[in-house]
């Protein structure tokens, strides 16, 4: 059995690829933010300018399958897994029908700016990952103190992209960067094992939620591991789940120290019960990460884009502005990344500026890449 998809570019579809890659090189910037082992997932989410734009231009629907392709995308550079894909999109789908409902009922209606709007958005983002944090990472209420932490960060990182969605809209609906020539694309199909072998890891990650037996997750853990080595064959994915770091701390923290139970005799703020699910915690997330590497090679994007052109019917242009991002962006993020792109720009005395000049950088380039431009 084999699936194919022919998607059919456009203007439109060119200028949606382009505000994509820009979206996910604004991720990319954010990286090089340090981020606190307290809080892993709070940043600034400069992506969110592009969402409030795309809600303004093309609708909510349509913002919130673009929030879909950009996480899913961010996800295969960034850390993709059955895990980071669900805080992505808890977090990204929430705020974006948020901020769509806020547009509708107060934004048209000249009732409330693009500030308001970011507030909405980062508050509803922050509390749909929380959520997603207590129910996958750390089933402690502790996690819940966060909240008057978060409501400071979400009025604080709302209004600075509030205030940047002004300058951002001037930059992105320019001239220069709207037209595009018609072409058709073939995007590769997928068999019935791909499918069947995308499930069965799907199943293994969820599967591991019913497990409380740290040598049985142990061996899962361990089997998946040799299993994504072998894939790939090279040993990195054995340091593959070092680079979330904080992730582990965090949850080491939070089922450590807030955890009630029996005090250990030489560490009296440490529990064995909060270190026997501090380690039952890690070794799942340990397993999620290199089952996102196994996912990768399955032709899963082919299986995803498929799912959602059935449950987004109509929307074939942000669709084939994703399969172009898709296939875009490694060399988008590299460039994100340089310092070509960085260069003589004053983030931290005029943030505005900088912003505004590395967009601008980043869509030049974009435009670039994409076929037929």
């Amino acid at each position: 059995m084999q699936s194919h998809n022919e998607f059919s570019t456009s203007s439109e579809c060119t200028r949606k690829t382009v505000w994509l890659l820009v979206a996910v090189a604004l991720n990319a910037l954010e990286f090089f933010i340090p981020r606190l082992p307290f809080f892993p997932w709070l940043k600034l989410g400069l992506a969110n300018c592009i969402t409030i734009i795309w809600i303004i231009k093309y609708g909510t629907a349509d913002a919130v399958l673009y929030t879909i392709l950009r996480s899913w995308i961010s996800g295969f550079y960034f850390g993709f897994s059955f895990l980071t894909l669900s805080l992505s999109l808890s977090g990204g789908i929430l705020a974006t029908l948020a901020m769509g409902f806020t547009w509708r009922l107060f934004g048209k209606r000249g009732l409330m700016g693009s500030v308001g709007i970011g507030i909405i958005g980062a508050l509803f983002h922050n509390a749909g990952q929380l959520a997603a944090v207590y129910f996958l990472v750390v089933r402690n209420i502790s996690v819940f103190y966060q909240i008057p932490f978060m409501v400071a960060a979400s009025v604080l990182f709302g209004s600075a992209v509030g205030f940047l969605v002004p300058a951002f809209w001037q930059i992105l609906n320019s001239e220069e960067f709207t037209a595009g020539a018609e072409s058709r694309i073939n995007f590769k199909g997928f068999t019935i094992k791909h499918v069947a072998g995308s499930l069965s890891l799907l199943a293994f990650c969820i599967s591991m939620l019913l497990i409380q037996d740290i040598t049985a997750l142990s061996i899962m853990a361990l089997l998946i591991t040799i299993t994504a080595s072998m894939a790939r064959r090279s040993f990195k994915p054995f340091l593959y789940p070092a680079r979330f770091w904080p992730l582990f701390f965090f949850v080491f923290c939070m089922y450590s120290f807030f955890s009630f139970g029996t005090r250990l005799s030489w560490a009296s703020f440490l529990t064995n019960e909060g270190i026997r699910a501090s380690i039952l915690q890690s070794l799942r997330i340990w397993a999620w990460l290199e089952t996102g590497l196994l996912l990768s090679g399955l032709r899963f994007n082919e299986i995803f884009l498929s799912v959602l052109k059935r449950f987004f019917p109509g929307r074939e242009e942000t669709l084939t502005a994703g399969i172009f991002a898709l296939e875009s962006f490694p060399e988008v993020l590299r460039f994100a990344k340089s310092s070509q792109c960085r260069s003589g720009l004053p983030f931290f005395k005029k943030p505005l500026f900088s912003l505004s000049e590395f967009l601008i950088r980043v869509q030049r380039h974009v435009t670039q890449l994409i076929p037929n431009s």
